[in-house]
């Protein structure tokens, strides 16, 4: 018999359907704040690539640009589902939520809690044909700092790897360890994106080698990579 203390730390916090019908009306709110922004490439930075690309993906956004990420998917990848990694954590409950909202689906696990459980579930759902996102430096940071875990799905699925990031026209900033991107209703972003096709990122490299490359990548796409 499994003893609670297994249980408990195998069991990812949820919220109850009374906290999500309550904030029912937030998350409509988000959907039309999403809907209003103008989300744009500009000539050379990946989108051509994007759309050309026909198999699955495994995204890498930093943390802070996670906002966007959803609307993006939705528009630059409506024909793939797409799944986010989130912390198993009471915070990561809130999470869930939040990424129900912009139409990623949720596996949770972290580093200490369900961790080999959710790294297996995203494996899965690539090699069954699906988008999965990943934040390297989340969920606790440093800020811009890639961990070798975010490279584990890519490798073991063999999947390509698709750097994603945005610069906003109008935004602020939250007072987050990561300062969290929210850019203001009806303003541009500019996406920017790179895809690292297997070979090319493993082939002669250690995964911690791998990372490096994905970080240093990241941060050229990134409009304030300090």
């Amino acid at each position: 018999m499994t003893s609670p203390e297994v249980r408990e730390k195998n069991t990812p916090h949820r919220k109850p359907a009374s906290i999500k019908f309550l904030l029912f009306p937030f998350g409509l709110l988000y959907r039309m704040w999403s809907l209003s922004l103008r989300i744009k490439y500009v000539p050379g930075d990946g989108c051509l690539d994007m759309q050309e690309w026909k198999g699955p993906l495994t995204i890498i956004l930093w943390h802070n640009r996670l906002f966007v990420a959803g609307e993006w998917h939705r528009r630059f990848r409506k024909k793939r589902k797409c799944y986010g990694l989130i912390s198993a954590s009471n915070d990561g409950a809130w999470l869930e939520i939040f990424y129900g909202w912009i139409g990623i689906r949720a596996i949770r696990g972290s580093r200490n809690r369900r961790g080999f459980e959710a790294t297996r579930q995203l494996i899965r759902v690539v090699k069954e044909g699906n988008d999965v996102g990943i934040t390297p430096d989340g969920s606790r940071g440093p800020k811009y700092v890639a961990k070798s875990g975010a490279l584990v799905v890519a490798k073991s699925s063999r999947s390509t790897v698709a750097l994603l990031s945005f610069t906003y026209s109008w935004a602020f900033r939250l007072k987050s360890w990561d300062e969290f991107v929210v850019p203001l209703p009806f303003s541009s972003i500019t996406a920017k994106s790179q895809l690292l096709h297997y070979d090319t990122l493993f082939k002669g490299r250690t995964i911690e080698e791998a990372t490096q490359v994905v970080e240093t990548s990241l941060k050229k796409l990134t409009d304030d990579p300090d």
